[in-house]
C-alpha cells in the first residue's frame, strides 16, 4: 500500500495519464533527492501541470498547479553523470491533490485517487463520430501514418484515446481537461470537441 503522502512533481507543459509513459531527466538537485527516495521506497510520485509557467530563473518552488493530477510509478532509472537521472514513468490512476505539506526540500502532498468508470457503455455512433474526426485530424495535420500506428496498438478503449490524448498536438490546459473526464464516455466527447475545434482552426475558449 502507498504512504497517504507522495512526492508532488509539477511541470510547466506535460500531462501524463494513467496507462501512458513519459520520459523525463532529472537534474535540479531537489528532484535529485526526490528520485533517490522515491528509488529506495515505493517508486511512485504525484505528476501534475503548473497554472502557468514558471518565471524565468525560477523552479517553480510555489507554482499553483491543478488539483488533478496522475500517479505515476518509475518502472526505469539510469542513473548519469552528476546525480542526474533518465526515469520513465508510467500512469497509474487520476488523483487529486488534497493539501500540500511542508517538510522536505520537494514539494509533496496528501492525495486521493479520482475514480474513473471504464465500464460505461460507448454508444456505437459516438465511437464512429470520434474516428471520423480523427482522420479528420490527421489528414489535416499530415499524421495519418501515425494515427495508424496508434489505433493499432492492443490497447482497451481508455488506454487507448488516453494514449491518443498524450500523441496529438494538444495544449497542456486541453489534456488537462481530457484527464479530469470522469468516464470513458466523457473523455470520448471532450476529445471529439477538441479535435473539432483543431480541424476548424479554433481554440476553446476558457481553457
Amino acid at each position: 500500500m502507498l504512504p497517504a503522502i507522495l512526492p508532488l512533481f509539477p511541470l510547466p507543459q506535460v500531462v501524463l495519464f494513467p496507462q501512458t509513459f513519459l520520459p523525463v531527466q532529472i537534474f535540479e538537485p531537489r528532484y535529485q533527492e526526490l528520485t533517490v527516495e522515491v528509488l529506495n521506497s515505493h517508486h511512485h510520485l504525484i505528476l501534475t501541470l503548473m497554472r502557468e509557467t514558471p518565471d524565468p530563473g525560477s523552479l517553480g518552488e510555489t507554482a499553483p498547479v491543478f488539483e488533478t493530477g496522475c500517479l505515476a510509478e518509475v518502472v526505469r532509472a539510469e542513473p548519469l553523470t552528476s546525480g542526474r537521472w533518465n526515469l520513465l514513468l508510467q500512469g497509474r490512476e487520476t488523483v487529486r491533490i488534497r493539501e500540500e505539506l511542508p517538510g522536505k526540500p520537494f514539494r509533496q502532498a496528501r492525495f486521493e485517487v479520482v475514480p474513473f468508470n471504464a465500464s460505461i457503455l460507448w454508444p456505437g455512433p459516438h465511437r464512429r463520430r470520434l474516428m471520423e474526426s480523427l482522420h479528420a485530424y490527421a489528414t489535416s495535420e499530415g499524421i495519418e501514418s501515425q494515427l495508424k500506428e496508434l489505433l493499432d496498438l492492443p490497447l482497451e478503449d481508455m488506454g487507448r484515446l488516453n494514449t491518443l490524448a498524450m500523441a496529438l498536438d494538444f495544449e497542456p490546459t486541453e489534456r488537462q481537461f481530457l484527464l479530469e473526464s470522469p468516464d470513458l464516455p466523457t473523455l470520448a466527447d471532450r476529445m471529439l470537441q477538441l479535435l473539432d475545434f483543431a480541424v476548424g482552426g479554433r481554440s476553446i475558449r476558457g481553457l
